[in-house]
């Protein structure tokens, strides 16, 4: 996959130590710059395998969503940023770069945006 983030790094980060909200925002911004880059319909099919990857709020959780704080970014199966970000990808997974990224690239920074809203807030209740 390229420099995105894998499943095991980030596992491998997170039980290290590191935080499971950097982790996160470390993917997106990843696949940002992926993106970028981007041009043949295999390199949007790594892409959508990226953002599909659990991350490791999922294994705080146990992948009981209810209880994360990213569960109105993710919220599966319904019209959060994550599942717009989703069916974009696979648009570009069939048609390659003959679609503008600038949308793609805007759904993008918004799941950046909002997961730093996120780790903002979940912050403030910590302390």
């Amino acid at each position: 996959m390229g420099n995105l983030l894998t499943y095991q790094e980030m596992v491998t980060r997170y039980e290290g130590g590191e935080n499971a909200f950097d982790l996160t925002l470390e993917k997106w911004l990843r696949i940002r710059e992926f993106i970028k880059t981007a041009f043949n319909t295999l390199q949007f099919d790594e892409v959508l395998e990226a953002a599909a990857l659990k991350v490791p709020l999922c294994l705080e959780h146990e992948d009981n969503c209810g209880l994360c704080p990213l569960e109105a970014i993710c919220s599966r199966g319904q019209e959060g940023s994550f599942m717009k970000f989703m069916r974009a990808i696979q648009a570009y997974c069939i048609a390659g770069d003959l679609l503008p990224k600038s949308s793609l690239l805007g759904l993008t920074d918004q799941i950046i945006s909002e997961l730093e809203s996120c780790k903002t807030e979940s912050l403030k209740r910590v302390n």
